[in-house]
């Protein structure tokens, strides 16, 4: 359907870039108040610094930054840019998913996915946490719409548990032995519940790689950010692991061909 004509593709394209703009903005509010104690359902949206309610006009993704010069219309603090960059890469990211996938019912399952990882992304960042909820919500996503298109299948319903298992408790055991060993610990255990639904939404070879990509990433970063502050520096891992999903959610097989053709 994506390809039928130009302008057809080009009005799905711009509808999935403000699709995703709109939902990053409606995400980050929620992961900034999840980490701030704000109710996620009541409240209208306020600056943080001035708390004056926000009107219509201060709520447009993206345009309202822009047009504001980046800063509050009533207190006139600088706004941070995260949020800006946040709703510029979930709106790029809709066009990339919607191109990947074209207009399907996998699309709408992905992109669900999508912003599951942006939102978890938000709240590692701001509060080094991943909401259980964000976990729980999307797990059961991923079982009601497994139910819906594959009804009756009980053998494939416990791979795609299998899939969520295969690479997280592994990796839970290794872990668990390598923090007895020295004493300390390695890696958050919301690291390892999102490696589980990232394999029920992936696959167990395209989870694998995308915790490969996730670990370089993280890595890149560290070391340019230690040696610009001449310390070490706390990583959240959550983002990386998000992005390494993505990597993989695009290129999927593709990605687990060009691995394996390392080998042959």
């Amino acid at each position: 359907m994506l390809f039928l004509t130009p302008v057809i593709t080009i009005y799905i394209l711009v509808m999935a870039f403000i699709f995703g703009a709109v939902f990053a903005s409606f995400l980050g509010c929620m992961g900034w108040r999840i980490t701030t104690g704000e109710s996620v359902l009541k409240g209208r949206s306020h600056c943080d610094y001035c708390g004056h309610v926000l009107a219509w006009r201060d709520l447009i993704p993206i345009v309202s930054f822009v047009v504001g010069k980046g800063r509050c219309a009533y207190c006139k603090k600088t706004l941070s840019k995260t949020l800006l960059y946040g709703e510029l890469s979930l709106a790029l990211l809709f066009v990339l998913v919607t191109l990947r996938y074209d207009v399907t019912p996998e699309l709408f399952l992905y992109l669900f996915f999508v912003c599951i990882l942006y939102l978890i992304s938000i709240t590692d960042i701001y509060d080094k946490m991943i909401p259980d909820s964000a976990i729980i919500i999307a797990i059961i996503v991923r079982i009601l719409w497994f139910l819906i298109t594959e009804p009756f299948q009980v053998i494939r319903l416990l791979g795609l548990v299998g899939n969520g298992l295969s690479v997280s408790l592994p990796l839970l055991l290794l872990v668990l032995l390598m923090e007895k060993i020295r004493g300390m610990e390695m890696m958050g255990g919301g690291d390892i519940k999102l490696l589980f639904v990232m394999g029920m939404y992936l696959g167990w070879a395209n989870n694998l790689l995308a915790l490969f990509a996730g670990c370089l990433t993280a890595i890149i970063y560290g070391l340019i950010m230690q040696k610009r502050k001449g310390e070490e520096v706390y990583i959240p891992f959550g983002p990386f692991l998000a992005l390494g999903a993505v990597f993989a959610l695009l290129l999927e097989d593709g990605l687990i061909q060009w691995y394996l053709s390392l080998f042959y």
